[in-house]
C-alpha cells in the first residue's frame, strides 16, 4: 500500500504538490485504490474516490506506532560524493528524527553557504524515505553547522563516535544501557579523515561520551548508519 503525507479535513485526505503528483503521475493511481495518508503523526486508511478532480475518502484511523520511543538526532560530517545521501535515506528508515550536516577540521567538502543544493536533496530524500518505510513523521534536515555548534546542542544522551576508541571499553551499547523512553539522544559521527584529538577534547568539554563503534574502523557513512541502527534497536528493546 502506498504511503503519503497530507492533511485530513472533514473525512477527506488532501494531498498537495509533490505528494499529489507522485500519486497521480508516477504511481498512476486508480479510482477505488486504497492508500495510507499520514497527517501530524496519525495515519489513516483511505480510498481514492475520484481521479479528476482528486478526491480521497478517509476510511479509518490506523492504530500503529512506527516512530522510535526516543528522539534521535544524527549529526554527520559533510562527505564527498553521494555518501551523505545514503546516511539520510538509511537514517530515515531507522527512525532518526533530525539530521545535522556539519563541517569539521578534516572535512574534504567545504560548502560555501549554510544551505546548498545538497541540503535540498537531503530533505527530498528524507520525505521519500519516510514515505517508503511508512514513517509517521518526516525527519528534519538542518542547514550546515560548524562542529562546535553541534556540540553545544542540548540532549540527554550525547555520543561522540571517536575512532581512537575503537575496541575500547566505552562502547555505544554501554553508553546507551540506561536510555529511557522519551529521552533525546545525539550521535555525532566524523568525516573521512576522522576527528582530531582537539575535536575529541572539545566534545569532552561539552559533556559528550566518546564511544567506540566496534573493533574495526568503519567508513564514515557506515559508522553513521551503524551507530543509528544500534541506538534504534536498543530503544525498541527498552520500549
Amino acid at each position: 500500500m502506498q504511503h503519503y503525507f497530507g492533511t485530513i479535513v472533514s473525512g477527506k485526505a488532501i494531498l498537495e504538490g509533490n505528494q499529489a503528483h507522485h500519486l497521480l503521475h508516477v504511481k498512476r493511481a486508480n479510482k477505488g485504490e486504497k492508500i495510507e495518508v499520514t497527517d501530524s503523526g496519525t495515519s489513516y486508511l483511505c480510498m481514492i474516490e475520484e481521479i479528476e478532480p482528486l478526491s480521497i475518502l478517509v476510511l479509518e484511523q490506523i492504530q500503529t506506532r512506527r516512530e522510535l520511543d526516543i528522539h534521535l538526532t544524527l549529526a554527520f560530517a559533510a562527505l564527498k560524493g553521494d555518501h551523505n545521501d545514503l546516511i539520510v535515506l538509511k537514517g530515515t528508515e531507522l527512525g532518526v528524527d533530525t539530521f545535522i550536516p556539519f563541517l569539521s577540521n578534516r572535512c574534504i567538502v567545504k560548502p560555501t553557504s549554510p544551505e546548498d543544493n545538497k541540503i535540498l536533496r537531503y530533505r527530498k530524500i528524507a520525505v521519500e524515505g519516510a514515505k517508503q518505510c511508512r514513517r509517521e513523521a518526516i525527519p528534519s534536515v538542518t542547514s550546515y553547522k560548524e562542529l562546535e555548534d553541534v556540540l553545544s546542542s542540548d540532549a540527554e544522551i550525547k555520543l561522540f563516535a571517536y575512532e581512537e576508541m575503537s575496541g575500547g571499553s566505552d562502547t555505544i551499547i554501554s553508553a546507551c544501557k540506561n536510555m529511557k523512553k522519551g529521552q533525546t539522544v545525539l550521535l555525532v559521527v566524523g568525516p573521512e579523515g576522522g576527528f582530531s584529538h582537539e575535536e575529541a577534547r572539545l566534545a569532552l568539554d561539552y559533556d559528550f561520551t566518546l564511544v567506540s563503534l566496534g573493533k574495526r574502523i568503519l567508513r564514515a557513512e557506515t559508522a553513521a548508519i551503524f551507530g543509528a541502527s544500534v541506538i534504534a534497536a536498543l530503544s525498541e528493546e527498552e520500549g
